[in-house]
């Protein structure tokens, strides 16, 4: 009998066990829980199912948070702070483009240390580019082309070593290229055009050896094309024109051989064509018009 007990309690520890632990993995954590209320207080959806199965939005096995999505023109989402970015510990990419977006970027951006993707492109959203950004040191992808961003760029964006891709173009930035730009030796993409950007372009910007596509036109930039930029072997793209450049077309842009397009219309440019050119054997568009060159 007692034999006979002992196992109908094994029995019955051994389900409560199961059944516990069955439980514990379909219940949504309490993180999991807190996203979720985070992401109703938005009013960017409107379900009750649970939130990893809306659209736009994707959960890793936990249930948390790890992808947003939005976009479209039938969107209107209203203030970006409607998002409380400090409830997504485990945010790795953020796509919100073309949605209406209006308002300024949160400071509290800067706690969404996981990141690799922020994209916020083609909306309506105001203020400064935050420090809190330079946070962001997993950042690969950073996109804010076209909204109405003014202020300069802060020089604290160079701590964001991992980026490969940054387009600030089409924004209302003015000030300086910071120096420290340079310091993104895994930067592949760079646009910074149509804003209003002034001074001269950094010494230091030769230093993005990994670049592919460079795009600076559309700005107040003055003084020389620096020598450096001939350090850049990978470059296909090399675009600036619509400035107030000066000086000569450095003869080190011959070393540029990948290069497939250059643009430097429309400046101030003097002096002859240097015949390093006829180094850039990839070279298929070379626009110069519009300077006071020199010469055959």
């Amino acid at each position: 009998m007692g034999c006979f007990i002992s196992i109908e309690m094994g029995v019955t520890i051994t389900m409560l066990i199961i059944f516990s632990l069955a439980h514990a993995i379909s219940s949504p954590s309490s993180l999991s829980i807190h996203e979720g209320e985070a992401l109703r207080n938005t009013g960017w959806w409107n379900s009750t199912s649970l939130h990893c199965h809306w659209a736009g939005v994707s959960c890793n096995k936990a249930g948390s948070v790890t992808e947003i999505e939005i976009s479209g023109p039938d969107k209107e989402l209203g203030e970006l702070s409607k998002l409380n970015f400090s409830s997504f510990p485990n945010l790795v990419e953020l796509r919100l483009f073309g949605c209406r977006l209006n308002g300024s970027i949160p400071h509290q951006i800067g706690t969404l240390t996981n990141l690799t993707t922020l994209y916020l492109s083609s909306n309506n959203l105001t203020g400064e580019l935050l420090l809190s950004l330079a946070n962001l040191i997993q950042l690969r992808y950073l996109s804010l082309y076209s909204n109405r961003l003014h202020g300069s760029i802060p020089p604290d964006i160079g701590k964001m070593k991992n980026l490969t891709y940054l387009d600030l173009g089409y924004n209302q930035l003015n000030g300086v290229i910071p120096s420290l730009l340079g310091h993104l030796t895994k930067l592949e993409i760079l646009y910074l055009d149509g804003n209003q950007i002034n001074g001269s372009i950094p010494f230091e910007i030769g230093h993005l050896e990994n670049l592919s596509l460079i795009v600076l036109s559309k700005n107040n930039l003055t003084g020389a094309i620096p020598s450096s930029m001939g350090n850049m072997k990978s470059l296909l793209n090399f675009e600036l024109s619509y400035n107030d450049l000066s000086g000569i077309i450095p003869s080190s842009l011959g070393s540029l051989t990948n290069l497939t397009y250059l643009g430097l219309r429309s400046n101030h440019i003097n002096g002859f064509i240097p015949p390093e050119i006829g180094k850039m054997k990839s070279l298929i568009s070379l626009e110069l018009s519009y300077n006071h060159l020199t010469g055959l």
